[in-house]
């Protein structure tokens, strides 16, 4: 299957695919984009990731209708509206039909959708595997839990069905790696790693294997060195692998290198510019890094693409505040609460906070908020734990990050760096609370 596919939107042809959002924006920078419902875009992802072998009815029916029966109008259709969105023509195709023995793929590859040799795991897909790879791929793209949870049962059945094919083994890494990372119980770090040495050990020549086993030591084992050695593989497979420039800037700023972590950050970036998971972890490198008016102009940018970004407007919140302009930090904040779904009575009182006691006072409100869970989002304890330091409530901070170092929160892996903590750096407590979190050496 291409690399193309990766949870992030990529090319195909005259379009730009996101499948989070489930829908087509054109490359040429021509106005509006074309929605398409979440089956047609399974047929496509399918099709992407076919390399341009014939695919059959019944894996069709696998790997989009999950094995229920259908007759041969429906999948006709279903493709007719498929070819209808992309805008087909006689002049520029992208299926071609093969009666009575299935559709294939005729489109070129877009230019610099994938780089280097494909592996033989990418030449040799096991059809039914390679449908549930391209069904986990394209739930891993959304960072709700429930995606993340339906992502790694596509990978376990993508195991199950072809338990010699890498990429299945790599796919479920990448799964069970984004649940560690999202603070939910559900994932396993070490797990994840065993998916990992399973996919390299199948085939050493997939550098995303590489690139997530890179993820795995340096989550698992907090070994920089180790980790950095299993991405540089990534990279020399295959240098335009965005995850493996986004996991080394993980790895360089939980380090304190953050030169290198922002210029593996912008790499990201400009692999994949549409891509908000790049966009948002340069802004929090530069916010790390204390790079403030970077960090306001890469949040701009972010939110050039995504007006609706939630979590742009946060972090923007907090370059402002951080940079020392609350009237503004206010705004951001608030913009990225009702964006997670608060209510506009509940907006008001916090708004009303700020009026009355400034940043201090709407930070204390936030926190409680939080931890009440009236937002459409589970929040972290480190959230919690920042709008208490920033609210002058150390205690009440203290007791959240030592919660969050108790469950092994992976963003602890910034702590001595985080600008967010300045105000607890001078107490006693600070010092033990650094001895109880995992750091990366």
């Amino acid at each position: 299957m291409s690399r193309a596919l990766s949870e992030q939107p990529f090319e195909f042809g005259a379009w730009r695919v996101e499948p989070a959002r489930g829908v087509l924006a054109p490359l040429d920078g021509g106005a509006g984009e074309t929605r398409i419902e979440p089956r047609l875009m399974d047929l496509l992802l399918l099709f992407a990731g076919s390399g341009g072998r014939v695919v059959g009815k019944q894996e069709i029916v696998d790997g989009v209708w999950g094995g229920r029966a259908i007759g041969d109008d429906t999948l006709a259709a279903a493709v007719s509206r498929l070819r209808s969105a992309l805008g087909e023509t006689p002049a520029r195709r992208y299926i071609e039909t093969l009666p009575k023995r299935g559709y294939r793929l005729v489109m070129a590859p877009p230019e610099g959708s994938a780089s280097g040799p494909a592996s033989r795991s990418e030449s040799n897909a096991p059809p039914k595997a390679a449908a549930l790879l391209a069904q986990g791929r394209a739930a891993l793209a959304n960072p709700f839990p429930a995606s993340q949870a339906q992502a790694r049962l596509y990978f376990e059945a993508a195991v199950a069905e072809a338990p010699g094919w890498a990429p299945a083994h790599a796919g479920l890494a990448n799964a069970l790696a984004a649940q560690y990372l999202a603070g939910g119980g559900g994932g396993s770090i070490a797990a994840a790693k065993a998916c990992a040495h399973a996919a390299v050990g199948l085939d050493p020549e997939l550098a995303p294997a590489w690139a997530v086993l890179g993820l795995a030591i340096l989550m698992g084992d907090r070994d920089f060195a180790a980790a950095d050695q299993a991405l540089r593989r990534a990279l020399a497979l295959d240098p335009d692998l965005a995850s493996a420039h986004r996991h080394r800037a993980f790895g360089f700023a939980a380090v304190g290198q953050f030169v290198e972590a922002e210029r593996a950050a912008r790499r990201a970036v400009e692999l994949e510019p549409v891509s908000l998971m790049a966009r948002g972890q340069l802004l929090q490198i530069l916010l790390t890094a204390r790079r403030y008016r970077q960090a306001i102009a890469a949040a701009n940018e972010a939110l050039a693409l995504a007006p609706l970004s939630s979590e742009g407007w946060y972090a923007k919140g907090w370059a402002y505040a951080l940079s020392g302009e609350p009237a503004a930090a206010a705004e951001g904040l608030l913009k990225g609460l009702e964006l997670w779904g608060l209510d506009q009575a509940q907006l008001d009182i916090l708004r009303a906070r700020f009026d009355e006691g400034g940043f201090a006072a709407l930070s204390a409100a936030g926190a409680d908020l939080f931890q009440t869970q009236k937002v459409m989002f589970t929040p972290r304890l480190t959230d919690v734990a920042f709008l208490r330091a920033a609210a002058g409530q150390p205690d009440a901070a203290f007791a959240a990050l030592e919660a969050a170092a108790t469950q092994d929160d992976p963003y602890l892996t910034f702590l001595p760096w985080l600008p967010y903590c300045d105000p607890l750096r001078d107490d006693p407590r600070w010092p033990r609370l650094l001895e109880k979190v995992r750091l990366i050496r």
